[in-house]
C-alpha cells in the first residue's frame, strides 16, 4: 500500500496560515515584555513592561508625595518610552563621572529554530568615579527609526570601576517586536536626580547591534507532518485543502 503524504501537506499549509494571520494582526501590536533581574548572583524581581509605543510618562513622580522607591516602581510600570535611532537626534549629555564599561548580550529562546530569539538576557558593567552609587537603566531596542523601551531596571548600587557589580537582565519578547536584526539602547540614570549619566548603543558596543530577535506572537507553531497510508481519511483532507487556501488568499488580500 502506498505512503499517503497529504496530512503533511495540509500541515504545512495550515502553519504558513495561521503564520500569516499573526503577522497580520501584529501590525500595530503593542509591547509586553516580562524581564528578571540579577545583580552578584542574586535574583532581585521580575517585571513586565507593557503599553502602546512611543508613550509620554509623567513628569516629576517625586512630586506626589511619593517614596523613592513608589516613584521608581511608577516609572518601571509605565508604557515603553521612544527614543530616536540617529544618534543625532538624541539629546544626550553624558556625565564623566559615570560610563557603562561593557556589555553582552546572550541568546535563550528560539522555539521554532528560525534563528530568531524571543528570549535573550543582556548583561552590563557600569562604572563610577565614585565609591558607590545608586542607578537604575532603561533598555530600549531598535524598531524601525526608533528605539523602543522593553524594561527599566529596579534601584541598584555600582561600585567604582569594579568588575564585580554587573547587572543581568533575562527577558521575554511576548508581543510587539516582529523578527529582525535589532540594536539595543542602555540609558544609565543616577537615582539622586533622575538624571541620564551615561548611554551605550550599537555605535560605541558592536555586541549591541545586529541581534536577531523576535516577540513570541511571531513564533511559529511546530509543526509534525506525520505519513498516513491511503483511505478515507486522506480523502477527506484533500477536500479540505481548496478552503484552505481560500482563507489563507482571503486573509493575504
Amino acid at each position: 500500500m502506498k505512503h499517503f503524504t497529504i496530512v503533511g501537506a495540509l500541515s504545512l499549509l495550515l502553519s504558513t496560515s495561521f503564520s500569516s494571520m499573526g503577522a497580520e494582526n501584529d501590525v500595530n501590536e503593542a509591547i509586553s515584555v516580562t524581564s528578571k533581574e540579577s545583580q552578584h548572583g542574586k535574583v532581585l524581581g521580575e517585571v513586565t513592561k507593557k503599553g502602546v509605543p512611543g508613550s509620554v510618562q509623567k513628569e516629576a513622580m517625586e512630586a506626589e508625595s511619593l517614596t523613592k522607591e513608589q516613584a521608581h516602581q511608577k516609572r518601571q510600570a509605565a508604557a515603553p518610552l521612544t527614543r530616536p535611532l540617529d544618534r543625532d537626534l538624541r539629546i544626550v549629555e553624558e556625565d564623566p563621572d559615570f560610563w557603562i564599561y561593557d556589555a553582552v548580550v546572550f541568546y535563550d529562546i528560539d522555539r521554532d529554530a528560525d534563528g530568531y530569539y524571543s528570549g535573550f538576557t543582556l548583561e552590563f558593567d557600569a562604572d563610577t568615579i565614585y565609591t558607590e552609587a545608586e542607578v537604575y537603566a532603561r533598555l530600549y531596542l531598535a524598531r524601525g527609526e526608533v528605539f523602543e523601551e522593553y524594561h527599566t531596571t529596579s534601584l541598584f548600587y555600582i561600585n567604582g570601576d569594579s568588575s564585580n557589580d554587573s547587572y543581568v537582565i533575562e527577558s521575554d519578547l511576548q508581543t510587539g517586536f516582529p523578527p529582525g536584526d535589532y540594536e539595543l539602547l542602555i540609558e544609565l540614570y543616577d537615582t539622586y536626580d533622575n538624571r541620564l549619566v551615561a548611554i551605550s548603543d550599537g555605535y560605541s558596543d558592536a555586541d549591541l547591534s545586529l541581534l536577531t530577535l523576535e516577540s513570541q506572537s511571531y513564533e511559529e507553531p511546530q509543526v509534525v507532518i506525520v505519513n498516513e497510508h491511503g483511505g478515507s481519511f486522506g480523502f477527506l483532507a484533500l477536500l479540505l485543502v481548496p478552503a484552505l487556501m481560500g482563507r489563507m488568499f482571503s486573509t493575504r488580500s
